[in-house]
């Protein structure tokens, strides 16, 4: 379909026509909203067939013929993120006032749509487009900001690493030239020719990622008995699996402390002696504050090492303002850790939702990736699909396998 623009000599407002049809310009504002909201909600559904809608976003943005038509992006967020809202009431406990929820909602969409709209230029509409998804992409807004449209590029183009994420800000900055449906042949057809190459990499099966049910705090603050009685849990899975690497969830034990090396020195001598490491999902405190770290512990028949989250979830968890409590940023720590000779890329839940700290793991060509999370919160939701489809999407896209341990 052929869409002219006509300049009304009367009152010199642009409107236009589809066909037969006259489209006001209000009109196509609500057009590209119902648009992109569509797009935003199916595409983060947690659905994995609708993921690669999130990824046609930009082109619904490219249609923009004034700076009202950008609040589309607010809409794409909207029906991207509104998940936030059940999941925060359970995580930040507000006990039924869902009015936090909220707050976290608004903030969250004003900050994932403010680029889109303050770098609209209708003479420079691809430049713009391409300048808000990297700005997007970056510190600080990749930080605090989820549902990028970039994500879903291991959906569209697997085994491709930095061509796939490469290949739609070219498009965009051609899309004047090409036209919407020549955009959308190319993106097509090269998703189809990558899709013909690709096949997602066996897991190994000497790596073995434990779901629990252990649930969340609530459920952990009854007893000392009933956090021993997890350990042991823990031991007696880890002693099934010889010659093998498990992994648990992230924060399956509240806080690691040198009490618990201790506790668990008799299993780390067995595990040493069946060759099986362990990879504990923990907190570890921070000297002289009454802040934390949430890592990932190696220990067994493995070299004694951590991971530290990067990015821990704002305001839950990281304090903007207060590094002395909570879990601070941790932006400068290694992206990856070396198993068995093997480079492990890791991602704790909330990374997993993030471009930034995904492309910092990612850009050291691991051989797998890790991917512990803690979603006891989050039951009831498609926040636990969501973050799966997206945590495959990053394995996709660089065709490594992806371990999963999720703890409910």
């Amino acid at each position: 379909m052929k869409i002219a623009e006509l300049l009304e000599p009367s009152g010199g407002k642009m409107t236009t026509h589809l066909l037969s049809v006259w489209i006001s310009p209000n009109l196509r504002t609500a057009l590209l909203s119902a648009a992109a909201f569509a797009f935003g909600a199916a595409g983060w559904s947690g659905r994995p067939f609708l993921n690669f809608m999130a990824l046609l976003y930009p082109l619904v943005y490219l249609q923009s013929r004034r700076r009202l038509d950008t609040l589309s992006s607010a809409l794409y967020y909207a029906g991207a993120t509104w998940s936030v809202i059940p999941g925060s009431e359970s995580f930040f406990g507000t006990g039924g006032n869902i009015l936090m929820p909220l707050l976290i909602w608004v903030a969250l969409l004003v900050l994932s749509a403010a680029p889109w709209i303050a770098l609209y230029n209708r003479r420079f509409l691809p430049q713009g487009t391409v300048a808000a998804i990297i700005t997007l992409c970056l510190p600080p807004f990749s930080l605090v900001t989820v549902a990028h449209p970039l994500i879903s590029a291991g959906q569209w183009f697997p085994g491709t690493r930095w061509f796939g994420l490469c290949l739609p800000l070219i498009l965009i900055l051609a899309y004047r030239r090409l036209g919407t449906p020549f955009t959308l042949a190319v993106l097509v057809g090269a998703s189809l020719a990558a899709h013909a190459r690709f096949h997602r990499p066996s897991q190994d099966s000497h790596i073995v990622a434990v779901n629990t049910r252990f649930g969340g705090p609530a459920t952990r603050d009854i007893l000392s008995s009933t956090l021993q009685g997890q350990e042991t849990a823990m031991q007696r899975i880890a002693l099934t699996h010889p010659d093998s690497l498990i992994l648990f969830p992230e924060s399956i034990i509240p806080t690691w402390t040198p009490t618990h090396d201790e506790r668990w020195a008799s299993t780390f001598a067995q595990l040493q002696a069946r060759r099986t490491g362990l990879l504990i999902g923990t907190t570890i405190p921070i000297a002289n504050t009454q802040a934390n770290r949430n890592v990932l512990l190696s220990r067994g028949y493995t070299e004694r090492l951590s991971y530290v989250q990067r990015v821990p979830v704002p305001l839950g968890m990281w304090h903007f303002d207060d590094e002395r409590n909570g879990f601070p940023l941790m932006l400068r720590y290694p992206a990856t850790i070396r198993i068995w000779n093997q480079r492990a890329g890791v991602l704790i839940c909330y990374e997993q939702l993030l471009v930034w700290p995904a492309l910092q793991t990612l850009s050291r060509d691991p051989d797998m990736l890790l991917a512990p999370s803690n979603l006891y919160w989050a039951s009831g939701t498609i926040i636990p699909s969501v973050q799966h489809v997206s945590a495959q999407d990053w394995a996709d896209l660089w065709a490594i396998p992806l371990y999963e341990a999720s703890n409910r």
